[in-house]
């Protein structure tokens, strides 16, 4: 019998899977997200769990503009499907990324 405390072994279907997820862009960038939901940047940063700051660098002009890193693309891509098909996910995925349904 395994060990229950040992690190599982990878599926050939499940390693191609992360390969596959790895390689993939974010289905949507920050102007797409913003543009889709009411949302402000200071729950944008909230989301992207960063600061304001570095959401305004995101829309800013000039020598401060600066583009997005990928894995806060990844955070408003999840927080749109969270959104936009949260009722459609299996419920322990639901439970997963949404704890607590009442704020």
């Amino acid at each position: 019998m395994p060990n229950p405390h040992s690190p599982r072994e990878l599926t050939s279907q499940q390693l191609q899977r992360l390969r596959a997820y790895i390689y993939v862009d974010p289905p949507l960038d920050h102007y797409q997200f913003l543009s889709k939901w009411n949302i402000s940047r200071e729950l944008t940063a909230q989301i992207c769990r960063c600061d304001l700051r570095t959401i305004n660098a995101w829309f800013a002009h000039g020598g401060i503009h600066r583009s997005p890193q990928e894995y806060y693309l990844w955070h408003l891509s999840f927080a749109d499907i969270i959104l936009e098909r949260f009722d459609e996910l299996p419920d322990f995925l639901q439970l997963l990324l949404s704890p607590v349904d009442d704020f």
